[in-house]
């Protein structure tokens, strides 16, 4: 099969999503699948990361910037007063949106236009997210839209005429709530080859040892991911717990209130901050961690939870979207969405029951090595296209 796929942050973002179609499509190439990757790229067809071997990239190039304007309006919202910042947050987050919006717009009518006399080529288009690509993709060849979270009140006309809508884990249920059983199936996986326990040199590199409790994040510095909350509930749960530490692995408009907030906390080196990194360097770094947290404000289902929980680390996660799906495993804690005392308190829980967390870090990896893996998801993929797409696999 000659599949085009569309996703305008590959090879500039590496979020959850990002790291879903590469891994996806990574693992559908091995499977003897031709893929090419359309997506954004500078005005000189350079891309700001490695792509995969699997692709063949058809660079996007220009002036592209998903998210303008989000760094500055971060570090201002970073020096209001306390009492503004949750009011602050929300009217930055709702500009956030707008702005993802006018770039899906604008990446959709580039795509029209380049390939205009071109899509014969392919047997099938594979659409991330931008629900305005999918529906006019989907009038030139069978097109799979992968929805990674809800779909706007003005956007849901447009799912019918779409061949094949996608989802996994809350996305799905959401999903399911407008197009019934037409709602599809493509489930997350994991590289189990990469995710699992192992001893990891990362806490001597830091210059920490085994008697620090090392909380941890590993993703996107967006508000969308509740960095602003992480900081604020470790700022306070530091007084309680002397021996907490906290590395942040990751890069993004909210890195700025990140260093200003905790930069006595940095001084002293009770934080540590990484720039986003490969997921193939990425288990050692979740293996020095004790607790990973993740509070985000909405999550489908969360990629680093889950490849935290493989390399045995439990976590906090706030109880949203398909993270609510943990809550029986004993692997982990929810707290009440976008509270940071209800996040601090978790964190304090997790310090108090320190002595359990390797044994809340093994169910966790057991769970996911035994459910998640690229091939099944790749698998899956190429029976969507066979029986709701025509294509042949």
């Amino acid at each position: 099969m000659k599949i085009l796929v569309l996703h305008s942050e590959l090879g500039v973002l590496w979020g959850g999503g990002e790291t879903f179609t590469t891994s996806l499509f990574k693992a559908f190439a091995r499977r003897g699948h031709d893929v090419s990757a359309a997506f954004v790229a500078d005005r000189r067809s350079q891309y700001p990361r490695t792509l995969p071997d699997e692709f063949q990239a058809i660079p996007v190039p220009g002036r592209w910037s998903r998210k303008p304007g989000q760094a500055l309006l971060s570090a201002v919202g970073s020096r209001l007063p306390h009492g503004m910042h949750p009011r602050w947050a929300l009217f930055q987050e709702a500009l956030c949106w707008r702005s993802i919006r006018w770039h899906n717009d604008r990446f959709r009518r580039r795509i029209e236009a380049d390939f205009a006399h071109t899509w014969d080529q392919f047997d099938a288009v594979y659409v991330n997210g931008n629900v305005g690509m999918a529906y006019a993709a989907s009038f030139h060849r069978p097109t799979l839209l992968m929805l990674p979270g809800p779909v706007s009140d003005d956007e849901t006309w447009m799912l019918p005429q779409i061949q094949a809508v996608c989802a996994h884990d809350d996305g799905l249920t959401v999903l399911r709530e407008f197009i019934g059983d037409r709602a599809l199936e493509l489930p997350l996986g994991l590289d189990t080859d990469v995710f699992h326990p192992a001893p990891s040199p990362v806490r001597q590199e830091l210059g920490w040892s085994d008697r620090e409790l090392v909380f941890g994040f590993v993703g996107r510095l967006a508000l969308i991911k509740g960095i602003d909350l992480l900081i604020e509930a470790f700022a306070a749960v530091s007084q309680a717990v002397p021996e907490a530490r906290l590395l942040i692995v990751g890069s993004g408009e909210e890195e700025q209130r990140v260093k200003t907030v905790l930069a006595n906390q940095i001084g002293d080196g009770r934080v540590q901050v990484r720039p986003r990194m490969s997921q193939e360097r990425l288990p050692d770094w979740y293996r020095a961690i004790d607790v990973l947290l993740m509070p985000s404000r909405y999550e489908t289902m969360s990629n680093a939870v889950l490849e935290g929980m493989a390399c045995g680390i439990p976590f906090i996660a706030s109880a949203v979207g398909g993270s609510r799906n943990l809550a029986g495993l004993d692997a982990g804690w929810l707290h009440e969405p976008e509270s940071v005392p209800s996040l601090g308190e978790a964190m304090l829980g997790a310090a108090r029951r320190r002595s359990d967390l390797k044994c809340f870090g093994a169910r966790g990896s057991r769970h996911v090595l035994e459910r998640y893996s690229w091939t099944g998801s790749a698998e899956r993929l190429e029976h969507i296209a066979r029986t709701r797409m025509g294509v042949s696999a």
